[in-house]
């Protein structure tokens, strides 16, 4: 079920999103594998209210189902969904990798996983703390995968290996996919739509 993705869908943040995102870090967790602590919360609650939008303006149907733990949200009361949010500083290319923590991989198998790339403004520094959530000032949703190919393309990472064509050292064990194997955000939303 794959298909080629060359574009993505672009979103300026603004207070909206930014405060929404906030709202939820005040009332959640700090989960015991998390990399970054709270500012991990903070790229998660962002990419899904982000994603929240773009189901509305589509009109996909979901039920959010954050309190379970394998997945975020129900799709059109049929696919399970997990929102997966990168932090970036530059717009995503074709070639760049979106990546699927493995610490609990076992337990949180969603029928699909839904991409997001947080672009984070280093001119803003000035204006914005580098902990400030306003730092993020654009989002792109990217693509999404079902967890069949994710698990047959996907290439698998383990905790301190480098990627020596990017040069990422991974923090924890992870697969990775392509960008160009993701399905289209045009052909996932008719699956998500229609089906």
């Amino acid at each position: 079920m794959n298909e080629g993705n060359s574009s993505y869908t672009l979103y300026t943040l603004n207070d909206y999103h930014w405060e929404t995102a906030l709202k939820r870090v005040e009332n959640a967790p700090i989960y015991e594998n998390s990399h970054r602590k709270e500012m991990a919360n903070e790229v998660g609650f962002l990419g899904e209210v982000i994603a929240e939008c773009w189901f509305d303006k589509n009109q996909i149907l979901f039920k959010d189902e954050r309190t379970k733990t394998t997945h975020d949200y129900l799709i059109n009361n049929k696919f399970t969904l997990d929102v997966k949010t990168k932090d970036r500083t530059v717009l995503p290319k074709a070639y760049y990798d979106n990546s699927v923590p493995l610490y609990n991989h076992d337990h949180q198998r969603p029928d699909y996983f839904l991409f997001i790339s947080l672009v984070r403004d280093n001119a803003a520094h000035s204006k914005y703390d580098k902990t400030d959530i306003r730092r993020f000032r654009k989002a792109c949703i990217v693509g999404a995968i079902d967890i069949q190919s994710l698990e047959k393309l996907g290439k698998t990472w383990r905790e301190g290996e480098t990627d020596t064509s990017n040069g990422t050292t991974f923090w924890t064990d992870c697969i990775n996919i392509n960008m160009k194997q993701l399905i289209s955000l045009k052909r996932i939303i008719n699956i998500w739509r229609t089906t």
